[in-house]
């Protein structure tokens, strides 16, 4: 039954200057996405501009195109508890940027540098709340395993782009969706 309340959250893929842009799950959440607490977030997709803002837990970018993201913002979507987050990106050829926080973008845009890994913690009152968990699609590797609460999500320095990112927010006593 919550596997299928997370299916329904599907949409139709979105498009930029004809270009499918995200809209689909990379992979199935881990645990079951918070009811109180969400987030949406847009990206600068190489060749394509900005997307769009997609609601958690689908993916913005373009997984296997071939089109790297530059950089990304999240925000908290409407309707949305109260919650503080902070978030990095390693930039290729430039490293790791510093934390940033909510409606601020990271990255680059028309520099030609891919996003290669990123990092999201929750912040103030609500870590006691409520864990984040986020996705990449890499090139030429997939995607990676769902990681949480700050660990590095990626590569450093191996020139795989980040072509897709897949964020959501859990509440701490979230029920597994997967044995």
């Amino acid at each position: 039954m919550r596997l299928a309340a997370i299916l329904a959250a599907i949409v139709p893929s979105f498009s930029v200057f004809g270009q499918e842009v995200g809209g689909r799950l990379l992979d199935y959440p881990e645990v079951e996405p918070s009811r109180t607490a969400f987030v949406e977030y847009s990206c600068h997709v190489q060749d394509s501009g900005d997307t769009d803002f997609f609601k958690q837990p689908l993916a913005c970018g373009m997984p296997g195109r071939h089109r790297r993201i530059e950089g990304f913002k999240i925000r908290l979507a409407n309707g949305s508890e109260n919650v503080g987050l902070t978030y990095m990106a390693h930039i290729a050829k430039q490293g790791d940027t510093g934390w940033t926080f909510l409606n601020q973008y990271v990255g680059t845009k028309g520099k030609k540098l891919a996003v290669e890994g990123v990092a999201i913690k929750v912040t103030g009152p609500a870590v006691s709340k409520y864990d984040v968990y986020y996705m990449v699609h890499m090139a030429e590797h997939g995607n990676s395993e769902w990681c949480r609460n700050g660990d590095f999500c990626g590569t450093r320095g191996q020139g795989r782009r980040v072509e897709a990112i897949a964020i959501y927010l859990a509440d701490k006593d979230a029920k597994p969706l997967r044995q």
